[in-house]
């Protein structure tokens, strides 16, 4: 049944009685300002034609504006609920039970059209929650609420621990047999050292206006590991509260259509696709006198499942790319098969897998177990997957884990007609070992984690061949034996590299380090990376929070070192705009001390509806024409991607 009332009857309805008991609306958005919540309010009206009301709630010391609309009881409603909703790009909702005699404000518009408004009741959250991280700054807490689009659901509560305010996010309520399954899929967003908050009570979510709740559990990228026993003490809670989140890029914000939760019990596991169409616009022909225009798409595939109440883990997540110019950039690569056991205090990943390691946000020195993806983003954030065998040990004094990696990846380059690259072509035919192994080679890697209160610490020690080659130049001759071209053979050492990183905050102050000693290319070397982020939440009393980064790259081989960043400068600016299509932008700026050549790059993204997000980068260098840097003097580029996630 269907019902329209004019909207100043039913405002004034809605002002004078309080609502009938165990009613159930699903929030919209939470704001700070009633004005912002009023404005938002009429525009979602204008693209779903929803009843939808506004209702105050003190959280903490400060109160929140909700735009609410009214659940169904009707099943047929429900699906018409979530099309309208999904169609104005409000899939990542939640619901909400208000308790009786609880009046609205106000409705936020003068007519409309209403699905049946009698409603069932909604069980309020019983059971444990994992709290994925706590943070003293709101926008922190934002940035992490984002990227756990994959777990079902998310919500941000405000603590108070020693006078001090902490935002904690919290994913559940869970039961006790997939507390493990939960945490491990927290891991394969990159989010270490989550634990379980054992409550009784109710717990009440804080949420800000650019938060997304997901009403369900989305595909994932890889299982990982928890880091901290499965039941902390109450001691545990407050002295652990805080667990910095070490974010993977790209994470998926849309749900999986059709996706059940039946997973753990042997049930058909999870798919997601996506498929991205990208476009990419150089300047400049470039040294090489090369096109300008190179189209492309990619499709990934993500499998997920668990089994035996979710102490097993499988995931599957092939790639490929089509590039219309470039034929080394058309490639297939398994970023994931991995099976994963958890158990209380141990886990055993075996497979193909993808493990991040690193805090800074200009390079990451010591990320070295994957191998660079370089033809799919010459930024070195994209890595192959990556054959292992990873045992986790979980004790009281940190995360200890153990990796056999079998076999060796080759960095891949772009091809004769691939952009951007050096001047001379690198022939990846035939490259040059260390080891007589070849790419048979198995290497090992150990490294220990923990976290002290509001300090992450990381040790790690790896032994095989590098990821980053070294060059020889080589000249090509015909068969007459008349020099031809010259090209560049990719070198592969054994080294031995010992690393460690650190995260520490103060209030809305990151501070963050990675150093690593290397031998076996040459002399033994040291390199480090150290700065910080610093917050502003609300700045210019708009919405928007601004991280300002500032890092400093150091490398004691100068200017013999082969990469970039030997004594160098990062400035980058942060913003994100906090609005329903959760829009950011990263702005980097990394300049060379010595020789005043720079480089700057551009990220930003915004979702366009429920299930498009476009992406937009840029790439600008500013170098000598002799140094490394100069050689992309004339590759500056402008990449536009559009990604459909299904």
């Amino acid at each position: 049944m269907k019902l329209r009332l004019p909207g100043s009857l039913l405002a004034l309805l809605l002002i004078a009685a309080p609502v009938s008991a165990e009613h159930s609306f699903e929030v919209l958005g939470s704001f700070l300002e009633p004005e912002t919540a009023r404005k938002e309010g009429s525009r979602f009206v204008a693209e779903t034609g929803l009843e939808i009301l506004l209702y105050e709630t003190p959280v903490g010391e400060r109160l929140q504006y909700r735009l609410l609309t009214s659940i169904p009881q009707d099943p047929v409603y429900v699906d018409q609920l979530e099309q309208r909703l999904a169609q104005a790009g409000l899939a990542d909702t939640w619901t909400l039970r208000l308790p009786d005699e609880l009046p609205f404000m106000e409705t936020v518009f003068a007519e409309l059209e209403l699905v049946d408004v009698n409603t069932v009741a909604f069980a309020a959250p019983q059971g444990n929650y994992i709290v994925a991280g706590s943070f003293r700054e709101p926008g922190r807490a934002d940035a992490l609420v984002e990227r756990l689009s994959l777990l079902n659901p998310v919500s941000i509560v405000r603590v108070d621990v020693s006078g001090a305010s902490y935002q904690r996010v919290l994913v559940g309520p869970v039961a006790a047999d997939e507390e493990a399954s939960v945490i491990a899929r927290l891991v394969a967003q990159g989010i270490e050292g989550a634990w379980v908050l054992r409550s009784s009570e109710e717990v009440v979510p804080y949420v800000q206006e650019n938060q997304d709740i997901t009403p369900e559990l989305r595909g994932l990228r890889m299982p990982g590991k928890p880091a901290t026993p499965k039941a902390p003490t109450p001691v545990r809670e407050y002295e652990g509260d805080y667990n910095p989140a070490k974010l993977k890029k790209k994470s998926t914000p849309f749900p999986t259509p059709g996706a059940t939760s039946k997973s753990s019990s042997g049930e058909p596991g999870r798919w997601r696709t996506d498929i991205a169409p990208e476009f990419r616009i150089f300047n400049d022909p470039g040294l090489n006198d090369l096109d300008e225009f190179y189209p492309s798409v990619s499709i990934q595939t993500e499998y997920y499942k668990t089994w035996n109440g979710g102490s097993d883990i499988f995931a599957f997540v092939p790639f490929y790319r089509w590039d219309g110019q470039d034929e080394e950039r058309t490639h297939f690569d398994i970023r994931e098969l991995t099976w994963v056991h958890v158990s209380d205090d141990w886990e055993l990943r075996t497979g193909i897998q993808k493990v991040f390691w690193g805090v800074t946000e200009s390079q990451h020195l010591v990320d070295i177990v994957n191998q660079t993806d370089n033809v799919e983003n010459p930024d070195g954030e994209e890595k192959l997957g990556q054959p292992m065998i990873n045992l986790s040990l979980i004790r009281d004094w940190g995360v200890l884990d153990f990796y056999v990696l079998t076999g060796f990846r080759e960095r891949n380059f772009p091809g004769e007609k691939g952009r951007p690259r050096l001047p001379l072509l690198v022939d990846d035919s035939e490259p040059v070992y260390e080891s007589s192994a070849e790419q048979y080679r198995t290497d090992f890697a150990v490294r220990w984690t923990n976290y002290f209160g509001e300090l992450e610490v990381g040790l790690s020690h790896f032994s095989g061949t590098s990821r980053e080659p070294r060059f020889q130049a080589d000249l090509r001759t015909d068969e007459p034996g008349i020099p031809g071209e010259a090209v560049l053979i990719p070198v592969y050492d054994v080294i031995d590299q010992t690393g460690f990183d650190a995260q520490y905050f103060v209030g809305d102050w990151a501070w963050k380090l990675e150093a690593i000693t290397r031998s076996g290319q040459g002399d033994r070397f040291s390199a480090a990376t150290f700065g910080f982020e610093k917050t502003f939440v609300g700045i210019l009393g708009t919405r928007g929070d601004l991280g300002v980064v500032a890092e400093y790259l150091f490398d004691d081989r100068g200017e013999d070192a082969p990469v970039i960043g030997e004594d160098d400068v990062a400035l980058g600016f942060r913003y994100t705009v906090n609005n329903p299509s959760d829009t950011t932008a990263l702005l980097v700026w990394l300049y060379d001390v010595d020789s005043d050549e720079y480089l700057m790059t551009l990220e930003a993204s915004s979702r366009i509806g429920a299930s498009w997000k476009m992406i937009l980068e840029a790439s600008m260098f500013n170098g000598d024409p002799e140094s490394e840097l100069g050689f992309f003097q004339d590759e500056d580029f402008i990449k536009l991607e559009f990604i459909r996630y299904f």
